[in-house]
């Protein structure tokens, strides 16, 4: 009898423990520029970004050979670091090495400035990157994250190594824009955001699908700096790659200009 009610309150704990470890997951959050609008990310670069409503999510991993992982699968440690976060990730899958992200809301837009480097990273390594999920709706009616259902009628300009997303905004004619962009050596395809098992998975998914997505990744090496920015357009912040570096650093020591 003693064991059988033993089983009994294991059996009733176990999803109480379980819900209170998920409960755990921190949701960090950094204003932008317009009242309203934020970013929301987590434990791991992970972003979604509200202007106010509901413009894109992104998420990253890692690539090497036919093998990929989330950046979620590895251990992070997400710090402040003046108006935004600092991300430092190893893992097995880094072996001995180290990456870094530092993300920085802009002064100029609604959007966020990111530089990304890693130390003794593993040969063959690329940073994989994944795009969309804009679907125009308020914090309180969707989810954060890359969402299958949020990536309906999102439609993807790609020019080189920037991309514009249109995404619908109320009626079927209203659409809202918001923009990324990424280091110059970077690919870039539609993908099934149904299938996002692992970044490959999403990568070679292919784009016949409800929910689509853009994916895409590029080569990093140890010691080199890269960029990315995602933001909404505006006539002050009409950058191309090339002066990521100095917008990152300007942004950085809070002595922004206009460009």
């Amino acid at each position: 009898m003693k064991i059988n009610s033993l089983k009994i309150i294991i059996a009733l704990l176990l999803p109480l423990l379980w819900l209170s470890t998920f409960s755990q997951i921190k949701t960090s959050t950094i204003l932008l520029k317009n009242q309203g609008a934020v970013m929301t990310t987590g434990e791991v670069p992970e972003f979604t970004f509200y202007v106010p409503d509901k413009a894109s999510a992104a998420r990253f991993g890692l690539v090497k050979g036919n093998q990929s992982i989330w950046l979620s699968a590895l251990k992070s440690v997400c710090k402040p670091e003046g108006k935004g976060l600092k991300y430092t990730l190893t893992g097995k899958f880094l072996e001995k090495g180290e990456l870094v992200f530092e993300v920085l809301p802009l002064y100029q837009t609604d959007g966020v400035i990111i530089r990304v480097n890693g130390e003794n990273l593993p040969d063959s390594l690329s940073l994989f990157w994944a795009f969309g999920a804009a679907c125009g709706k308020s914090r309180q009616e969707v989810q954060n994250g890359l969402k299958p259902s949020d990536c309906k009628n999102n439609v993807f300009v790609v020019e080189r190594n920037g991309v514009i997303l249109y995404y619908p905004k109320g009626g079927l004619h209203d659409f809202s824009v918001f923009y990324t962009m990424f280091p110059i050596e970077t690919s870039a395809v539609l993908s099934d955001a149904h299938k996002q098992n692992t970044p490959l998975e999403l990568y070679n998914s292919g784009h016949k699908t409800d929910a689509q997505a853009l994916s895409g990744m590029f080569p990093i090496e140890n010691g080199q700096n890269y960029y990315c920015s995602f933001y909404k357009p505006a006539s002050n912040y009409d950058v191309n790659y090339y002066r990521l570096p100095t917008m990152f650093e300007e942004t950085k020591a809070g002595k922004p200009q206009d460009h």
